[in-house]
Protein backbone atom coordinates (compact mmCIF):
# COMPACT_ATOMS: atom_id res chain seq x y z
CA UNK A 1 0.00 0.00 0.00
CA UNK A 2 1.15 3.55 -0.71
CA UNK A 3 0.47 5.96 2.16
CA UNK A 4 0.97 9.72 2.17
CA UNK A 5 1.58 11.14 5.65
CA UNK A 6 0.96 14.86 6.11
CA UNK A 7 2.06 17.06 9.01
CA UNK A 8 3.13 20.70 9.19
CA UNK A 9 6.46 19.92 10.90
CA UNK A 10 8.89 17.27 9.71
CA UNK A 11 11.03 17.21 12.82
CA UNK A 12 10.39 15.98 16.37
CA UNK A 13 8.67 19.04 17.82
CA UNK A 14 5.98 17.46 19.99
CA UNK A 15 3.54 14.59 20.40
CA UNK A 16 1.91 15.02 17.00
CA UNK A 17 5.29 14.73 15.27
CA UNK A 18 6.19 11.69 17.37
CA UNK A 19 2.97 10.00 16.23
CA UNK A 20 3.64 11.02 12.61
CA UNK A 21 7.17 9.60 12.54
CA UNK A 22 6.25 6.46 14.50
CA UNK A 23 3.41 5.77 12.08
CA UNK A 24 5.82 6.09 9.13
CA UNK A 25 8.37 3.77 10.72
CA UNK A 26 5.78 1.10 11.57
CA UNK A 27 4.16 1.23 8.13
CA UNK A 28 7.53 0.93 6.40
CA UNK A 29 8.49 -2.00 8.65
CA UNK A 30 5.43 -3.81 7.28
CA UNK A 31 6.53 -3.26 3.68
CA UNK A 32 4.31 -0.28 2.84
CA UNK A 33 5.61 2.69 0.85
CA UNK A 34 5.40 6.03 2.67
CA UNK A 35 5.68 9.56 1.32
CA UNK A 36 5.68 12.81 3.31
CA UNK A 37 4.18 16.24 2.78
CA UNK A 38 5.20 19.03 5.14
CA UNK A 39 6.89 22.43 5.46
CA UNK A 40 10.52 23.38 4.95
CA UNK A 41 12.39 23.96 8.20
CA UNK A 42 16.08 23.99 9.25
CA UNK A 43 15.41 21.21 11.80
CA UNK A 44 13.68 18.87 9.33
CA UNK A 45 14.61 15.20 9.12
CA UNK A 46 16.18 14.30 5.80
CA UNK A 47 13.72 12.98 3.22
CA UNK A 48 13.52 12.49 -0.54
CA UNK A 49 10.12 14.19 -0.45
CA UNK A 50 11.42 17.60 0.66
CA UNK A 51 11.24 18.96 -2.90
CA UNK A 52 7.43 19.05 -2.51
CA UNK A 53 7.44 20.83 0.86
CA UNK A 54 6.05 24.36 1.13
CA UNK A 55 8.14 27.34 2.20
CA UNK A 56 8.77 27.75 5.91
CA UNK A 57 6.08 29.89 7.56
CA UNK A 58 6.82 31.59 10.89
CA UNK A 59 3.93 33.03 12.90
CA UNK A 60 5.82 34.10 16.01
CA UNK A 61 6.18 37.77 16.90
CA UNK A 62 8.85 38.81 14.43
CA UNK A 63 8.98 42.24 12.75
CA UNK A 64 7.29 42.04 9.33
CA UNK A 65 5.55 44.52 7.08
CA UNK A 66 1.79 45.00 6.81
CA UNK A 67 1.82 43.33 3.39
CA UNK A 68 3.66 40.31 4.81
CA UNK A 69 1.13 40.07 7.62
CA UNK A 70 -1.72 39.99 5.10
CA UNK A 71 0.08 37.25 3.19
CA UNK A 72 0.50 35.17 6.35
CA UNK A 73 -3.15 35.61 7.26
CA UNK A 74 -4.11 34.42 3.79
CA UNK A 75 -1.98 31.28 4.20
CA UNK A 76 -3.62 30.51 7.56
CA UNK A 77 -7.04 30.65 5.93
CA UNK A 78 -6.23 28.82 2.69
CA UNK A 79 -2.69 28.03 1.59
CA UNK A 80 -2.65 27.95 -2.22
CA UNK A 81 1.05 27.04 -2.30
CA UNK A 82 0.31 23.91 -0.25
CA UNK A 83 -2.56 23.00 -2.56
CA UNK A 84 -0.39 23.40 -5.67
CA UNK A 85 2.61 21.50 -4.34
CA UNK A 86 0.46 18.67 -3.02
CA UNK A 87 -1.07 18.35 -6.50
CA UNK A 88 2.43 17.78 -7.88
CA UNK A 89 3.24 15.16 -5.24
CA UNK A 90 -0.04 13.31 -5.91
CA UNK A 91 0.71 13.21 -9.63
CA UNK A 92 4.12 11.67 -8.92
CA UNK A 93 3.36 9.34 -5.98
CA UNK A 94 -0.27 8.19 -6.51
CA UNK A 95 -1.03 7.27 -2.88
CA UNK A 96 -3.77 4.83 -1.90
CA UNK A 97 -4.44 6.65 1.38
CA UNK A 98 -3.63 10.09 2.80
CA UNK A 99 -3.22 10.24 6.58
CA UNK A 100 -3.21 13.74 8.06
CA UNK A 101 -1.89 14.83 11.44
CA UNK A 102 -1.57 18.58 12.26
CA UNK A 103 -2.02 20.93 9.29
CA UNK A 104 -3.73 24.08 10.55
CA UNK A 105 -2.11 27.51 10.11
CA UNK A 106 0.89 26.40 8.07
CA UNK A 107 -0.56 23.88 5.59
CA UNK A 108 -4.27 24.65 6.07
CA UNK A 109 -7.30 22.60 4.91
CA UNK A 110 -6.53 23.63 1.32
CA UNK A 111 -5.01 20.14 1.06
CA UNK A 112 -8.40 18.46 1.09
CA UNK A 113 -9.31 19.74 -2.39
CA UNK A 114 -6.54 18.00 -4.39
CA UNK A 115 -6.96 14.83 -2.31
CA UNK A 116 -10.67 14.69 -3.11
CA UNK A 117 -10.00 15.54 -6.76
CA UNK A 118 -7.76 12.45 -6.97
CA UNK A 119 -10.32 10.28 -5.08
CA UNK A 120 -7.85 9.55 -2.29
CA UNK A 121 -9.45 8.48 1.01
CA UNK A 122 -8.47 10.76 3.90
CA UNK A 123 -7.82 9.70 7.49
CA UNK A 124 -6.95 12.29 10.14
CA UNK A 125 -5.55 11.77 13.63
CA UNK A 126 -6.80 14.32 16.16
CA UNK A 127 -4.07 15.59 18.48
CA UNK A 128 -5.88 18.57 20.02
CA UNK A 129 -9.16 20.53 19.93
CA UNK A 130 -8.64 22.79 16.91
CA UNK A 131 -11.54 21.31 14.94
CA UNK A 132 -14.06 22.28 17.62
CA UNK A 133 -12.64 25.58 18.88
CA UNK A 134 -10.56 28.53 17.60
CA UNK A 135 -8.31 27.80 20.60
CA UNK A 136 -6.63 24.44 19.94
CA UNK A 137 -5.91 23.68 23.61
CA UNK A 138 -9.16 24.96 25.21
CA UNK A 139 -6.78 26.81 27.54
CA UNK A 140 -6.61 30.60 27.87
CA UNK A 141 -4.47 32.63 30.29
CA UNK A 142 -3.94 29.79 32.73
CA UNK A 143 -7.50 28.42 32.74
CA UNK A 144 -9.65 25.94 30.85
CA UNK A 145 -11.67 27.76 28.17
CA UNK A 146 -14.45 25.59 26.75
CA UNK A 147 -16.00 27.58 23.91
CA UNK A 148 -16.43 27.04 20.19
CA UNK A 149 -17.73 30.51 19.33
CA UNK A 150 -15.55 32.68 17.13
CA UNK A 151 -17.16 35.80 18.59
CA UNK A 152 -16.43 34.62 22.13
CA UNK A 153 -12.85 33.92 21.08
CA UNK A 154 -12.41 37.50 19.88
CA UNK A 155 -13.96 39.00 23.02
CA UNK A 156 -11.81 36.79 25.28
CA UNK A 157 -8.66 37.17 23.13
CA UNK A 158 -8.49 33.39 23.16
CA UNK A 159 -5.41 33.07 20.93
CA UNK A 160 -2.18 34.19 22.62
CA UNK A 161 -4.05 37.05 24.32
CA UNK A 162 -4.15 38.85 20.95
CA UNK A 163 -7.23 40.44 19.39
CA UNK A 164 -5.77 40.18 15.86
CA UNK A 165 -4.76 36.52 16.21
CA UNK A 166 -8.13 35.71 17.76
CA UNK A 167 -9.94 37.39 14.84
CA UNK A 168 -7.87 35.42 12.33
CA UNK A 169 -8.59 32.09 14.07
CA UNK A 170 -12.29 32.97 14.37
CA UNK A 171 -12.46 33.77 10.64
CA UNK A 172 -10.57 30.55 9.93
CA UNK A 173 -13.21 28.60 11.85
CA UNK A 174 -16.11 30.35 10.08
CA UNK A 175 -14.55 29.95 6.62
CA UNK A 176 -13.95 26.22 6.89
CA UNK A 177 -17.35 25.62 8.45
CA UNK A 178 -18.84 27.42 5.42
CA UNK A 179 -16.70 25.44 2.96
CA UNK A 180 -17.31 22.15 4.75
CA UNK A 181 -13.56 21.53 4.69
CA UNK A 182 -13.31 18.91 7.42
CA UNK A 183 -16.36 17.15 6.02
CA UNK A 184 -14.03 16.00 3.23
CA UNK A 185 -12.19 13.79 5.74
CA UNK A 186 -13.42 10.18 5.58
CA UNK A 187 -12.30 9.07 9.04
CA UNK A 188 -11.11 10.77 12.21
CA UNK A 189 -8.90 8.90 14.68
CA UNK A 190 -8.40 9.78 18.35
CA UNK A 191 -5.76 8.37 20.72
CA UNK A 192 -8.06 8.93 23.73
CA UNK A 193 -11.71 8.35 24.59
CA UNK A 194 -11.74 11.68 26.42
CA UNK A 195 -11.08 13.62 23.23
CA UNK A 196 -13.88 11.75 21.45
CA UNK A 197 -16.32 12.62 24.23
CA UNK A 198 -15.22 16.26 24.24
CA UNK A 199 -15.73 16.51 20.47
CA UNK A 200 -19.20 15.00 20.84
CA UNK A 201 -19.97 17.44 23.64
CA UNK A 202 -19.12 20.28 21.24
CA UNK A 203 -21.45 18.87 18.58
CA UNK A 204 -18.87 17.31 16.24
CA UNK A 205 -20.90 14.98 13.98
CA UNK A 206 -18.25 13.04 12.06
CA UNK A 207 -17.15 9.50 12.88
CA UNK A 208 -14.21 9.18 15.28
CA UNK A 209 -12.44 5.87 15.95
CA UNK A 210 -10.37 5.20 19.07
CA UNK A 211 -6.79 4.12 18.30
CA UNK A 212 -4.22 4.80 21.06
CA UNK A 213 -0.66 5.62 20.04
CA UNK A 214 1.70 2.63 20.33
CA UNK A 215 4.94 2.24 22.23
CA UNK A 216 8.02 0.49 20.84
CA UNK A 217 9.32 -2.47 22.79
CA UNK A 218 11.37 -1.19 25.70
CA UNK A 219 15.04 -2.03 25.86
CA UNK A 220 16.18 -3.58 29.09
CA UNK A 221 18.57 -1.40 31.07
CA UNK A 222 22.15 -2.68 30.97
CA UNK A 223 22.71 -1.59 34.55
CA UNK A 224 20.33 -1.00 37.41
CA UNK A 225 20.11 2.60 38.56
CA UNK A 226 19.50 3.20 42.24
CA UNK A 227 16.30 5.12 43.00
CA UNK A 228 17.02 8.40 44.71
CA UNK A 229 14.43 8.77 47.43
CA UNK A 230 12.79 12.20 47.64
CA UNK A 231 13.69 13.07 44.02
CA UNK A 232 10.90 14.18 41.67
CA UNK A 233 11.17 14.41 37.89
CA UNK A 234 9.29 16.42 35.28
CA UNK A 235 10.09 16.09 31.58
CA UNK A 236 8.29 17.90 28.80
CA UNK A 237 7.62 21.37 27.46
CA UNK A 238 8.04 24.25 29.92
CA UNK A 239 4.85 26.11 29.03
CA UNK A 240 1.86 27.38 31.05
CA UNK A 241 -0.54 24.53 30.24
CA UNK A 242 1.94 21.96 31.58
CA UNK A 243 1.63 23.28 35.15
CA UNK A 244 5.31 23.07 36.10
CA UNK A 245 4.89 26.01 38.47
CA UNK A 246 2.56 23.82 40.56
CA UNK A 247 5.44 21.45 41.29
CA UNK A 248 7.66 24.32 42.43
CA UNK A 249 4.89 25.70 44.66
CA UNK A 250 4.34 22.23 46.10
CA UNK A 251 8.05 21.74 46.70
CA UNK A 252 8.10 24.92 48.81
CA UNK A 253 5.23 23.58 50.95
CA UNK A 254 6.57 20.07 51.50
CA UNK A 255 8.11 19.41 54.88
CA UNK A 256 10.42 16.82 53.38
CA UNK A 257 13.32 18.35 51.50
CA UNK A 258 12.63 16.79 48.12
CA UNK A 259 14.67 17.57 45.02
CA UNK A 260 13.21 18.38 41.62
CA UNK A 261 14.71 17.61 38.22
CA UNK A 262 13.21 19.61 35.34
CA UNK A 263 13.96 18.24 31.88
CA UNK A 264 12.87 20.21 28.83
CA UNK A 265 12.66 23.74 27.54
CA UNK A 266 10.03 26.22 26.49
CA UNK A 267 8.62 29.74 26.86
CA UNK A 268 8.15 29.48 30.64
CA UNK A 269 11.73 28.61 31.51
CA UNK A 270 12.83 32.07 32.70
CA UNK A 271 9.60 32.54 34.63
CA UNK A 272 10.10 29.17 36.32
CA UNK A 273 13.74 29.95 37.14
CA UNK A 274 12.59 33.18 38.81
CA UNK A 275 9.92 31.30 40.78
CA UNK A 276 12.55 28.83 41.99
CA UNK A 277 14.73 31.73 43.11
CA UNK A 278 11.84 33.53 44.81
CA UNK A 279 10.97 30.37 46.74
CA UNK A 280 14.62 29.88 47.81
CA UNK A 281 14.75 26.49 46.09
CA UNK A 282 17.80 26.96 43.88
CA UNK A 283 19.71 24.27 45.78
CA UNK A 284 16.89 21.74 45.28
CA UNK A 285 15.83 22.32 41.67
CA UNK A 286 17.96 21.45 38.63
CA UNK A 287 17.09 22.62 35.10
CA UNK A 288 18.61 20.05 32.75
CA UNK A 289 17.32 21.49 29.49
CA UNK A 290 16.25 19.10 26.76
CA UNK A 291 17.37 15.47 27.17
CA UNK A 292 16.45 12.43 25.10
CA UNK A 293 17.18 8.73 24.81
CA UNK A 294 19.44 7.09 27.38
CA UNK A 295 20.16 10.37 29.21
CA UNK A 296 16.45 10.86 29.95
CA UNK A 297 15.92 7.17 30.65
CA UNK A 298 18.58 7.20 33.37
CA UNK A 299 16.84 10.06 35.18
CA UNK A 300 13.48 8.27 34.92
CA UNK A 301 14.99 5.17 36.50
CA UNK A 302 16.62 7.14 39.32
CA UNK A 303 13.70 9.41 40.29
CA UNK A 304 11.26 8.43 43.02
CA UNK A 305 8.34 9.70 40.93
CA UNK A 306 7.54 11.38 37.62
CA UNK A 307 5.16 14.35 37.83
CA UNK A 308 2.65 15.30 35.14
CA UNK A 309 0.79 18.34 36.53
CA UNK A 310 -0.99 19.48 33.35
CA UNK A 311 -3.61 22.20 33.61
CA UNK A 312 -5.11 21.63 30.17
CA UNK A 313 -7.07 18.67 28.82
CA UNK A 314 -4.27 16.31 27.87
CA UNK A 315 -5.22 13.96 25.06
CA UNK A 316 -2.86 10.96 25.24
CA UNK A 317 0.53 12.28 26.37
CA UNK A 318 3.65 10.32 25.55
CA UNK A 319 5.17 11.48 28.85
CA UNK A 320 2.49 9.46 30.63
CA UNK A 321 2.63 6.22 28.68
CA UNK A 322 6.43 6.22 28.37
CA UNK A 323 6.77 6.74 32.13
CA UNK A 324 4.36 3.89 32.85
CA UNK A 325 6.22 1.63 30.43
CA UNK A 326 9.48 2.48 32.22
CA UNK A 327 7.98 1.42 35.54
CA UNK A 328 7.95 4.92 37.00
CA UNK A 329 5.66 6.03 39.79
CA UNK A 330 3.53 8.66 38.05
CA UNK A 331 1.79 11.50 39.90
CA UNK A 332 -0.53 13.25 37.45
CA UNK A 333 -3.36 15.74 37.38
CA UNK A 334 -6.80 14.24 36.84
CA UNK A 335 -7.09 15.98 33.50
CA UNK A 336 -8.22 14.96 30.03
CA UNK A 337 -7.31 11.45 28.94
CA UNK A 338 -4.83 10.87 31.78
CA UNK A 339 -7.34 9.03 33.99
CA UNK A 340 -7.93 6.51 31.19
CA UNK A 341 -4.49 5.11 32.02
CA UNK A 342 -3.94 6.00 35.69
CA UNK A 343 -5.95 4.21 38.38
CA UNK A 344 -5.22 6.01 41.63
CA UNK A 345 -3.19 4.00 44.11
CA UNK A 346 -2.82 1.05 41.75
CA UNK A 347 -0.54 1.91 38.81
CA UNK A 348 -0.05 5.60 39.64
CA UNK A 349 -1.57 8.57 41.43
CA UNK A 350 -3.96 11.38 40.53
CA UNK A 351 -4.41 14.79 42.13
CA UNK A 352 -6.96 17.54 41.58
CA UNK A 353 -6.03 19.58 38.50
CA UNK A 354 -4.41 22.92 39.34
CA UNK A 355 -4.59 22.31 43.11
CA UNK A 356 -1.19 22.70 44.84
CA UNK A 357 -2.44 21.35 48.18
CA UNK A 358 -3.84 18.25 46.48
CA UNK A 359 -0.47 17.73 44.79
CA UNK A 360 1.34 18.10 48.13
CA UNK A 361 -0.98 15.58 49.80
CA UNK A 362 -0.51 13.11 46.97
CA UNK A 363 3.29 13.36 47.10
CA UNK A 364 3.27 12.91 50.89
CA UNK A 365 0.99 9.87 50.57
CA UNK A 366 3.53 8.01 48.42
CA UNK A 367 5.23 6.81 51.62
CA UNK A 368 2.11 4.82 52.51
CA UNK A 369 2.05 2.75 49.30
CA UNK A 370 4.12 -0.27 48.17
CA UNK A 371 5.79 1.62 45.33
CA UNK A 372 7.58 -1.43 43.91
CA UNK A 373 4.16 -3.01 43.33
CA UNK A 374 2.88 0.23 41.79
CA UNK A 375 5.83 0.22 39.39
CA UNK A 376 5.07 -3.34 38.23
CA UNK A 377 1.42 -2.46 37.69
CA UNK A 378 2.46 0.66 35.80
CA UNK A 379 4.33 -1.44 33.24
CA UNK A 380 1.45 -3.90 32.97
CA UNK A 381 -1.06 -1.08 32.39
CA UNK A 382 0.44 -0.14 29.00
CA UNK A 383 1.16 -3.67 27.80
CA UNK A 384 -1.67 -3.31 25.27
CA UNK A 385 0.04 -0.43 23.46
CA UNK A 386 2.01 -2.64 21.10
CA UNK A 387 3.01 -1.69 17.59
CA UNK A 388 1.55 -4.99 16.34
CA UNK A 389 -1.94 -4.22 17.64
CA UNK A 390 -1.68 -0.65 16.39
CA UNK A 391 -0.72 -1.52 12.82
CA UNK A 392 -3.32 -4.29 12.62
CA UNK A 393 -6.09 -1.85 13.57
CA UNK A 394 -4.71 0.95 11.37
CA UNK A 395 -4.46 -1.23 8.26
CA UNK A 396 -7.96 -2.54 8.92
CA UNK A 397 -9.24 1.06 8.93
CA UNK A 398 -7.36 1.78 5.71
CA UNK A 399 -8.90 -1.27 4.02
CA UNK A 400 -12.38 -0.14 5.05
CA UNK A 401 -11.78 3.29 3.52
CA UNK A 402 -10.46 1.79 0.29
CA UNK A 403 -13.43 -0.58 0.11
CA UNK A 404 -15.87 2.30 0.52
CA UNK A 405 -14.02 4.27 -2.15
CA UNK A 406 -14.20 1.35 -4.60
CA UNK A 407 -17.93 0.86 -3.92
CA UNK A 408 -18.64 4.56 -4.56
CA UNK A 409 -17.18 4.41 -8.07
Amino acid sequence: MRILLINKYHFLKGGAERAYFDMARILESQGHEVAFFSMEHPKNESTQWKKYFIQNIEYHDIPISFTEKLSLIGKILFNFEAKKKLEKLLDDFHPDIAHIHNIYHQLSPSLFWPLRKHDIPIAMTLHDYKLISPNYSLFVRGKIWEHSSGFRCIVDRCVQDSVLKSIVCAVEKWLHALLGSYGKVDLFISPSQFLIEKFREFGFKHEIVLLPNPLPSRREATEKDIRERDTLLFFGRLSPEKGVDLIIEALALLKQEKKLWLVGDGPDRKKLEKLVSDKNLTDRVIFFGALYGDDLERLKQRAEAVLLPSRWYENFPYVLIESLQAGCVVVASNSGGISERIHHGENGFLFKTGDVESLVETIVSLDTYPLDTVRVRAMESVSDLTEKLFITKLLSLYEELLSKERMSK
